[in-house]
């Protein structure tokens, strides 16, 4: 690993491993919160009936998400843990025998910190997020048809907007990165001036990135306040949904949007991985 590029795909294939148990949890994990929909249904349904059989299958559900969510995160702290300490001390030696800037190896080090974050903290939601995207238009698939071509489009619509925006995006992550790996020699010059000026320069970067995130979550917003009307009313006027299927669709197609709205800022963050990545090899 010394001397390998590290990249997300590098990170898992040497510590699949120790990683197996995180993803069979967030399978699980993914999979009791595509069901949630539809056993809240279940007990909107029965508790109009008089019955409480759906309310205990939903409070089993939530014991059952309770357990797995937690059970996994006491896990990967510590794995990721160990990760970050195995790979940081391998960086600093292959970038020390280089004969790297200290203010170089210290910036790439703290860079290096996304990777563990993305890992432990982005990589199960994707899993999670992947799971209820492609479950819940298979779920809608069976209930209406319409409301499933309405999500399809939508997601046609945002995949676009993105794709577009991804050129734009590699630069502006790269422009800050640029300007973060020069803050030790700035700071260590102790010239005042200099310092206002990385920060500034710094800033800059930041707002140009969010004012492109703005302009794309806009534009994402647009397309799905569409999508969600459009249910709504095709759901609400249709003569043979019960009051519970009713209400399991509009929850699927709200997690529907959850999940298109969550894409975009992880997608995101592996174009900034991306040329981190390019930094570390």
């Amino acid at each position: 690993m010394s001397n390998r590029q590290i990249t997300l795909k590098t990170l898992l294939r040497r510590f699949w491993k120790k990683a197996l148990v995180t993803w069979v949890l967030v399978i699980l994990e993914g999979v009791a919160l595509l069901l949630m929909p539809l056993v809240i249904g279940w007990a909107v349904d029965d508790l109009i009936q008089g019955e409480t059989g759906g309310l205990i299958q939903l409070g089993a559900l939530c014991l059952v998400l309770l357990v797995i969510g937690a059970g996994r995160r006491f896990y990967d702290t510590r794995i990721y843990a160990g990760i970050y300490r195995k790979v940081s001390n391998e960086l600093v030696s292959r970038e020390t025998a280089r004969q790297t800037r200290v203010s170089k190896i210290s910036a790439r080090t703290n860079l290096f910190t996304e990777f563990i974050e993305f890992l432990e903290n982005s990589l199960p939601d994707i899993f999670n997020q992947l799971i209820g995207f492609a479950g819940t238009l298979g779920i809608i698939m069976f209930f209406d048809l319409q409301v499933l071509g309405a999500c399809l489009v939508g997601s046609v619509l945002i995949s676009a907007i993105y794709l577009l925006s991804q050129g734009r995006m590699l630069r502006l992550n790269r422009g800050q990165n640029d300007e973060f790996e020069k803050q030790v020699d700035v700071i260590v010059a102790q010239s005042q001036p200099a310092v206002k000026n990385h920060f500034r320069r710094l800033m800059r970067w930041n707002i140009r990135l969010s004012d492109l995130e703005t302009i794309n979550f806009s534009l994402t917003w647009v397309v799905l306040a569409g999508v969600l009307l459009f249910s709504v009313y095709v759901t609400a006027t249709s003569a043979s949904a019960t009051f519970g299927q009713v209400v399991s669709i509009i929850m699927y197609v709200f997690g529907y949007i959850e999940s298109v709205m969550a894409f975009p800022l992880y997608y995101q963050q592996v174009i900034r991985l991306h040329d981190i990545a390019s930094r570390l090899g």
